[in-house]
């Protein structure tokens, strides 16, 4: 596999209501998001995985190749933390966006991939994927990043209120398998289909200082809303994926979770691609103060 290791350089993307995303070019990391609060003071809302005590996934887009040809799983990551895009900037009516592009080749496998962010004056951070490639594959994109809605770290995220509808889960996340154990959510710690606080999961002993990860399968609507009551914040996160990934962070061990992510991918259902099928998928994150 061959990739690109340079230095990184980092873009800003502005919008008319005080929202402020900071891209690296190297890895696709966002560096930093400023999203204001109800009283419109914009305060940055990312936590820096660097600050975890506990390794977690690195910060930078997540790419993944996938072989079943055998009835086992084998994953070849790709590494895109690691790879410099080619960054070029564009801007349309109401948005301004950023495009980052890169080829890589694997085993003989030459692979496109291209993302999109665009931010826009409705308070829209979308994130668009795009991949092609000379032979069929299966390949999984996604860009994790962990939150926290009280702003400049001011808070952990167990004051944040969570709610979405899905109807199955595996916790945790387990080995590579063709067929993993989907569980129902229902009557378990892991229903947030009315709505909880993220205090009272992490009290149901699901978690521990080292938080394993939960996949969940979306029953109807892919949306997930989160809420952090002192500031204000709500954040909406929409995908075209059938689930996310769910994981937390701490940033020393007295204090509890600092961040938390929604990692939205297909798993194990990664997308077959070939040279008359691009891979694409999009995620948007909402944000306002009113839900």
């Amino acid at each position: 596999m061959n990739s690109q290791k340079e230095r990184s350089t980092r873009y800003r993307l502005n919008n008319d209501r005080g929202m402020e995303v900071e891209i690296a070019s190297k890895g696709g990391s966002i560096e930093r998001l400023m999203v204001p609060d109800r009283n419109g003071h914009s305060e940055d809302i990312i936590f820096d995985c660097s600050l975890a005590t506990v390794p977690v996934i690195p910060p930078g887009l997540s790419g993944r190749l996938y072989d079943t040809s055998s009835g086992s799983v084998y994953e070849t990551d790709l590494v895109l933390h690691e790879l410099s895009f080619t960054a070029e900037k564009c801007s349309a009516i109401q948005e301004s966006g950023l495009r980052l592009s890169a080829e890589m080749a694997v085993d003989g496998q030459v692979i496109t991939i291209d993302i999109l962010y665009l931010l826009t004056n409705s308070n829209q951070l979308i994130l668009r994927y795009a991949a092609t490639t000379n032979q069929p594959l299966r390949l999984s994109l996604s860009l994790p990043i962990f939150f926290n809605l009280s702003g400049n770290l001011k808070d952990s995220i167990t004051q944040h209120d969570l709610k979405f509808a899905c109807s199955a889960f595996i916790h945790p996340v387990p080995a590579l398998s063709i067929n993993p154990c989907l569980q129902q959510t229902k009557g378990t710690p892991f229903d947030f289909r009315l709505g909880r606080r993220l205090h009272r999961f992490f009290l149901d002993k699901m978690f521990s200082r080292s938080p394993g990860d939960t996949y969940f399968l979306f029953h109807q609507q892919p949306v997930i809303s989160v809420h952090e009551a002192v500031s204000g914040r709500w954040m909406t996160i929409g995908t075209s994926q059938p689930g996310f990934v769910f994981s937390g962070a701490a940033h020393h061990a007295e204090t509890s979770f600092s961040g938390i992510c929604f990692d939205s991918t297909a798993f194990l259902l990664s997308s077959l691609i070939n040279s008359q099928i691009p891979y694409f998928h999009e995620t948007t994150y909402s944000f306002s103060t009113t839900y």
